[in-house]
């Protein structure tokens, strides 16, 4: 199947078959599924309606509500069963159900409401499906929300595809929920990973603001939040190496986002703040509805596709935009290459580094550069620690007045955002915090940046980091087929761009490859040039365009890569380096 949205396509231009399409109103394109052929059987098996492809099965029931709810989820969940008991080959991937009036009071006095009904007309049929042994098998990856009509919808995906069903880290899996969320629990997976064609996507369930089993917070805001933070957590890196993948998902590879609001009044405050948290290219819908519980007021699901992998037929990732750039996801600048802290496995070996702050004068040079060669969707101001800078409000002002991209976002460990003015808060877009545990955010800080979120509006990641990558090797990697899968598998080839001593980078490590070699007294030398040299473009070049292109597409692995692990290394406790571990590696 191919998926599209209407950011990445648009679906007239392809003669493939429609298999599923979701429209928030006629002409609005959400997102589409389309066969890999122009083969499709439709068929019915019973109340079900399927679309069939090679590779993708879709199916659709809707039941007009004629006796109690449970019984017919009950017969309706049989009917996809049995439906797809004549596809063998095909799993079920993805459920969408829409459940009439869903927090009302259930006719049935068993039940408190009706989406308790549902989950027990659910429960009793994938337990007949999957026999005695159905509560350890992985379950779909699904959503369940309120309609206003008559008629129980469920909507599925199976796919032929090998599915690897996600948890998140941080909640309870809803087959495993007590009792006070009702006699039988929701069963569905936190979200599922699979290949189709050449993309990689992890589809996400209907994510809210829950952790463990329970509700937190009351308000929009706060329950947003979570609801991201929940997203995060699942695709991230620390969480997919419980399944031995060793890539991760950002925020920034979702292609799509759905959220389902409870009231009307929040619409405009969501469309604002999401916009601000995802790429250009990720497709935002919007549907009013009841969440399954009466205290959650959104609920968000996501569709991500693994770096890279997003081009299809033949198409270059990078290439000029209709003003002449090189359209790129990120662009960052480390305006302090020292650090406050000093982390193990730093990924720009902060601590190691001399103490060595950017000019004014340099990044101004580099947003000059910048202006009329690339333009990213995101600009980083990193480091390092970027708030060690003191001039940290002018670079926020110049990066502003070349409008390079639309968002700007600071990448602090927040230990000094107590000290930042009205006006750095005033001007960001965006805010992530590495809140590490050897080294934890005081609360009134965190505090603090809550409240000037909200005062201003920018966006906050607070991330909880227990763990590091290991990063570096000592002896070099020989075997070209590891070297590339490494590579292949390393998202920060495109999220992490960066120019350092006059060169353009497409991942700071190469930049920091020289440096690092000579730490370790290994010479950098190659046989024409060092490895930073090899690996980053003279932004001077006349023809710097050109050859950024071919750069930035090229899918060789890089010569830094050879001492490099990217986001495959083994997970290691994050701590602090002492004094004298870092004076023994440098001397």
């Amino acid at each position: 199947m191919e998926f599209i949205t209407k950011s990445s396509e648009s679906i007239e231009d392809t003669p493939l078959k429609v298999l599923r399409q979701t429209r928030s109103s006629e002409s609005d394109l959400v997102d589409s599924w389309l066969s890999e052929t122009e083969e499709v059987e439709s068929a019915k098996h019973g109340v079900v309606d399927l679309k069939i492809s090679p590779n993708g099965l879709f199916g659709e029931v809707e039941v007009n509500l004629s006796q109690d709810l449970e019984h017919h989820t009950f017969s309706a969940y049989e009917a996809i069963f049995n439906a797809l008991h004549n596809f063998p080959d095909y799993q079920l991937l993805r459920i969408w159900n829409y459940v009439p009036q869903i927090l009302a009071a259930s006719e049935n006095p068993d039940f408190k409401n009706n989406y308790e009904a549902f989950n027990s007309g659910r429960f009793k049929a994938f337990k007949k499906y999957f026999g005695p042994q159905f509560n350890t098998s992985m379950m779909p990856s699904a959503s369940a929300v309120g309609s206003h009509s008559n008629c129980l919808r469920i909507e599925f995906l199976a796919v032929k595809s090998e599915i690897t069903f996600l948890e998140n880290k941080e909640q309870t899996a809803a087959r495993n929920y007590s009792e006070k969320y009702g006699q039988r629990p929701p069963l569905f997976s936190r979200g599922a990973i699979y290949k189709n064609l050449q993309q990689t996507l992890l589809i996400s369930s209907g994510t809210a603001s829950v952790v463990g089993e329970d509700s937190i917070y009351s308000d929009l805001y706060d329950q947003l939040n979570q609801s991201i933070l929940n997203l995060r957590i699942l695709g991230s890196q620390f969480n997919l190496k419980r399944y031995a993948i060793d890539y991760g998902f950002a925020l920034e590879d979702a292609v799509l986002l759905r959220t389902y609001y409870k009231n009307k009044e929040d619409e405009d405050f969501l469309r604002k703040y999401l916009k601000k948290l995802v790429s250009p290219d990720c497709k935002l819908s919007f549907m009013q509805a009841d969440i399954c519980r009466d205290e959650l007021l959104v609920e968000i699901e996501a569709i991500f596709v693994k770096k890279g992998e997003f081009e299809q037929n033949g198409k270059e990732k990078y290439t000029l935009n209709d003003v002449g750039k090189i359209r790129t996801e990120s662009f960052e600048l480390h305006i302090a290459e020292h650090c406050n802290l000093r982390c193990r496995d730093c990924c720009n070996i902060s601590p190691l580094n001399p103490q060595k702050f950017m000019s004014v004068a340099e990044i101004e040079e580099i947003c000059k550069f910048l202006k009329d060669t690339i333009q990213p969707d995101l600009f980083k101001i990193a480091g390092g620690e970027p708030t060690l800078h003191p001039k940290i409000d002018e670079i926020i002002r110049v990066i502003k007045h070349y409008e390079i991209a639309s968002q700007i976002r600071v990448v602090s460990n927040g230990l000094l955002v107590h000290r930042m003015s009205e006006y750095f808060w005033q001007e960001i877009d965006q805010l992530t915090i590495s809140n590490y545990k050897s080294a934890p955010v005081k609360q009134r800080s965190l505090d603090l940046i809550k409240e000037k979120a909200k005062q201003y509006g920018f966006v906050t990641n607070v991330k909880y980091v227990e763990q590091f990558n290991e990063i570096f090797v000592k002896e070099p990697f020989s075997d070209p087929t590891e070297i590339q899968r490494i590579y292949d598998d390393c998202w920060m080839r495109h999220r992490c761009h960066i120019i350092r001593n006059g060169r353009f980078y497409k991942c700071t490590r190469a930049a920091y490859m020289d440096d690092y070699l000579g730490i370790l007294k290994i010479d950098p030398q190659l046989e024409h040039s060092t490895y930073s040299e090899a690996d980053g473009l003279d932004i001077t070049a006349p023809d710097f365009k050109e050859k950024a292109l071919h750069y930035l597409n090229n899918k060789k692995p890089l010569a830094s890569c050879r001492y490099c692990l990217g986001v495959s290394g083994s997970l290691r406790d994050n701590v602090q380096l002492s004094k004298k571990e870092i004076k023994e590696m440098v001397e």
